[in-house]
C-alpha cells in the first residue's frame, strides 16, 4: 500500500511547485508564508494558478477542485495546501465509508434472507 503524504510533505511541495512558478519570472523568489496572498502578495495569474495545479494534480494524483473546494475560494497559500490535505482526507474517508456500507448492506442482506426462511 502507498503511504499518503503528511500535511508537511504536501505543505512542502506546494510551497517548492510556487517557487518554481515564481522563479521563471524572477531571480529574487520572495520567502513563502501560509498567509501569502497567491495573486494579490506572490502576482500569481490564473494561468499561473492552473499551471500550478496541474503540476501538483500530476505529482499528488488528486484534484481537490473536481468535487471538494472551489478554486475560486483558493485565495492564499496556506488555502491552496488545505484543499490538497482535504483531498487526502476525503479520499481516504470515502473508501473507508465505502466498505463499511459495502458490509452494511451484505448483513441487511443476510436478515432478509434469515426472515423469509
Amino acid at each position: 500500500m502507498l503511504t499518503l503524504p503528511t500535511p508537511a510533505d504536501i505543505e512542502a511541495l506546494v510551497h517548492a511547485r510556487i517557487r518554481a512558478v515564481l522563479t521563471e519570472r524572477s531571480d529574487k523568489v520572495p520567502i513563502l508564508s501560509g498567509a501569502d496572498k497567491l495573486n494579490a502578495t506572490l502576482g500569481l495569474t490564473s494561468l499561473d494558478l492552473a499551471f500550478l495545479v496541474s503540476d501538483l494534480e500530476a505529482e499528488l494524483g488528486v484534484d481537490p477542485f473536481a468535487k471538494l473546494v472551489s478554486i475560486t475560494s483558493v485565495r492564499s497559500v496556506d488555502d491552496l495546501v488545505r484543499a490538497y490535505c482535504m483531498a487526502f482526507v476525503t479520499d481516504a474517508s470515502s473508501t473507508a465509508t465505502e466498505h463499511l456500507d459495502a458490509a452494511a448492506q451484505r448483513a441487511e442482506l443476510r436478515r432478509a434472507r434469515r426472515l423469509r426462511q
